[in-house]
């Protein structure tokens, strides 16, 4: 089947050039762009998530493997991400509540007013830190 010419202005100029194209070179199957890459990770982690392998399926995510209820493996996630309920914005500055000892109620803050520290949340010992939090009475700031 023959193409018909649509007689359209460009149309010659874009054949010459799609042909300079066409004889060039063509990177080998090792040289990949940074879009490819990424791509290829995405589409390795999409394929992770929506078909994960046998020995692992029935286990839960990493926000979950945490012993406690969901307020608390909740509040474990906001001290980490930094998220955390006494977080505002005021005109587009960072503030924070009040701590009960009246300094602002920061993640960083928190962890050390209640005498933890930053091991403690990362490390599996956030069912230590979530009583500091409670016993400390800042469970309703995070």
């Amino acid at each position: 089947m023959d193409s018909i010419p649509c007689r359209v202005f460009g149309n010659e100029e874009a054949d010459v050039l799609a042909k300079e194209g066409s004889a060039l070179p063509s990177a080998t199957s090792s040289e990949l762009f940074t879009s490819e890459i990424y791509s290829i990770h995405k589409a390795k982690a999409n394929s992770a998530w929506k078909n994960p392998p046998p020995h692992m399926i029935g286990m839960p995510g990493l926000s979950l493997q945490s012993v406690g209820t969901r307020s608390a493996q909740t509040a474990l996630t906001r001290l980490r991400s930094g998220h955390i309920k006494s977080l505002k914005f005021i005109d587009k500055e960072k503030t924070f509540s009040s701590c009960p000892c009246s300094s602002p109620a920061s993640p960083a803050h928190i962890i050390d007013c209640i005498g933890a520290s930053a091991r403690q949340l990362w490390s599996g010992e956030g069912k230590g830190l979530v009583e500091l939090l409670e016993r400390h009475g800042v469970m309703d700031l995070v």
